[in-house]
């Protein structure tokens, strides 16, 4: 037993991209879920860092601090419904302790507002800062921005929100 510990250790400092795959597969994986959540008007605050989010919109808003109970507020209270996919996920592992993350994608899909379709051609470029908290991989910091030839979200999608 004591030799295969010693190899496993041996191994993986040899070869670190085995552990950080995991690590960027987790988050690959929130991602997926945060935007599922979203389009069913369900957030799951437990993705966030509890200290609170900086975020600023594709609508051209400032930078925007909201805690997570915010943030669940502003999901289930905004009259638009997101129906986002997130595409081509890149997650870049960082620190000296490997507990901060970097991940950019695009999103694609659509926004509805009273079951009518608003916007048509949602393409938004993602960068997201997330912070490895008792071994929990936790957002705390998005910038959404329009891709060309797409939309951002409508402009007053944050309107009531702006409180700071």
């Amino acid at each position: 037993m004591k030799k295969l510990s010693i190899i496993l250790t041996a191994l993986f400092l040899a070869f670190p991209g085995w552990a950080e795959a995991g690590d960027q597969d987790d988050i690959k994986a929130a991602i997926d879920r945060y935007w599922a959540d979203a389009a069913t008007k369900t957030p799951d605050p437990s993705g966030d860092n509890p200290a609170g989010v900086w975020q600023a919109a594709s609508n051209g808003s400032l930078w925007d601090f909201l805690s997570p109970s915010e943030s669940v507020a502003q999901t289930i209270s905004s009259p638009y419904t997101n129906n986002f996919q997130p595409k081509h996920i890149t997650v870049r592992i960082m620190g000296s302790g490997q507990d901060v993350a970097h991940a950019v994608y695009y999103l694609v899909g659509t926004i509805s507002r009273d079951g009518e379709t608003v916007i048509t051609n949602y393409r938004t470029r993602v960068s997201q800062v997330f912070e490895k908290i008792e071994g929990k991989w936790l957002l705390s910091g998005a910038h959404f921005s329009p891709l060309y030839g797409g939309s951002g979200v409508p402009q007053d999608a944050f309107s009531s929100q702006n409180k700071r």
